[in-house]
């Protein structure tokens, strides 16, 4: 907001300068400079009541006069010879129909003479007297309230601005977190123009989308159900049947294929229902050390390679769902189990204000060049496109919504064992 305010505040001087040498130029071009004429008939006619006072009373008289009021407006008054005139002054005195008998020189010094022709005086402003002093700070002063008023517009300007950007970027953020009934407010007092309806066009586009992929995900996986288990039981019976060896090896393998298509489908129902911002979530205060601890007897039994649990006892306590974050530790685990070469490492500790669970394992590991989509759907980096190895892509997809549910979020390194690290990153509770 610093960045707006000061962005705002030296837009508006700019403009008022900007403004203000155009209004001086155009007047110089288009028109004469009034000010400076009126100033110049002004002089003239103390010179002319000069000249009348000293041809009735002398020069001396004159110069008395001149004298009293040098001092009422405090000015200063300095003598000079024809000769030692500068040039400009020179020229203009030298000429024969010139309009007045005064002259203003670029540094606002008027010049004239009386009777005596060879003797000039030049006067301007005592800038070292109170009166001009006290001027010049009154100038000034108008200046520094012009942009003190500038400065308290652009604050209560960009203050008043930032609220409703805030509540707008609020309402986003609760969007982008899943809750798709997040809606920017239309109040008069509260919307950015035409940005909140247009925000909640495109809020309402994207939940009819997203609602529409969610439902056919879940009508087609329970539409698939039912079919699949029908050639499961039918290729069960049909394996007790009195076949040859050609054909129970076709059974068996149609056997092994509905057996992953019910896995699939069971992943993909799964994946819809932790998805849903409305599905059951029962978060409870959990010791995430002896937790880990209780739940490290079952997870060893998932892999056959060397495993093992760094889970210090000081560890502070977090707010989760016991069973939906022993289904993302379950997946993390299972994955790294295909990969790893004979180690596995689950590693917990805190960073900040934020419990972290690491996954290492001793495998290929995986490129930086997937680690921005690891976390989709149905997204592999096994090129093989080996199920048994890569499986069918929703594990990490489900880590991933389990974790936002918690109000986390999950990344993917290197290892220091040589393969991949995945950590979930959960705030602790407060």
């Amino acid at each position: 907001m610093r960045r707006i305010y000061l962005e705002f505040f030296f837009s508006l001087i700019i403009v008022f300068v900007t403004s203000i040498v155009t209004y001086v130029g155009l007047v110089s071009k288009v028109t004469d400079d009034h000010d400076a004429i009126f100033l110049a008939r002004q002089a003239d006619g103390l010179v002319d009541m000069l000249d009348v006072i000293e041809a009735t009373s002398g020069t001396s008289i004159a110069l008395e006069a001149l004298d009293k009021y040098i001092e009422k407006v405090e000015f200063v008054l300095e003598t000079y010879q024809a000769e030692a005139l500068p040039d400009q002054v020179s020229a203009y005195f030298n000429q024969v129909n010139r309009p007045l008998d005064v002259f203003y020189d670029h540094d606002d010094k008027l010049w004239f003479h009386l009777a005596d022709k060879d003797t000039f005086y030049a006067m301007q402003e005592n800038t070292d007297s109170p009166l001009h002093i006290a001027i010049a700070f009154e100038d000034n002063l108008l200046i520094a309230f012009l942009c003190g008023g500038f400065a308290v517009y652009s604050f209560f300007m960009v203050w008043f601005l930032s609220r409703r950007v805030r509540a707008l970027e609020r309402t986003t953020l609760q969007f982008a977190g899943g809750d798709l009934n997040a809606r920017a407010s239309i109040r008069s007092h509260q919307r950015v123009g035409s940005l909140n309806r247009t925000f909640n066009h495109m809020a309402d586009r994207i939940a009819n989308l997203v609602s529409s992929s969610r439902a056919l995900t879940n009508a087609v996986a329970h539409e698939l159900r039912t079919p699949v288990f029908r050639i499961q039981w039918q290729a069960e019976l049909l394996s007790e049947s009195a076949l040859d060896n050609k054909q129970q090896q076709k059974v068996a393998s149609i056997i092994e294929d509905t057996d992953e298509m019910a896995s699939l489908v069971d992943e993909l129902l799964y994946l819809a229902r932790v998805d849903h911002p409305n599905t059951l979530f029962t978060p409870q205060t959990l010791e995430a050390s002896v937790w880990m601890k209780e739940q490290w007897p079952r997870w060893q039994t998932l892999s056959t390679k060397s495993m093992s649990l760094d889970a210090p006892q000081d560890l502070p306590r977090v707010e989760a769902d016991p069973h939906l974050l022993k289904r993302v530790i379950t997946n993390l685990i299972g994955n790294a189990e295909k990969y790893a070469t004979s180690q596995i490492a689950v590693r917990v500790y805190c960073e900040d204000t934020q419990l972290v669970i690491a996954v290492h394992d001793d495998g290929e590991g995986v490129e930086s060049s997937h680690w921005p989509f690891i976390f989709d759907a149905f997204y592999s980096a096994d090129r093989s496109r080996d199920k048994k190895r890569s499986g069918y892509g929703l594990g990490l997809a489900i880590v991933k919504q389990i974790v936002i549910r918690h109000g986390g979020h999950v990344e993917i390194d290197h290892s220091d064992l040589g393969g991949a690290c995945f950590r979930v990153i959960l705030p602790l509770q407060t």
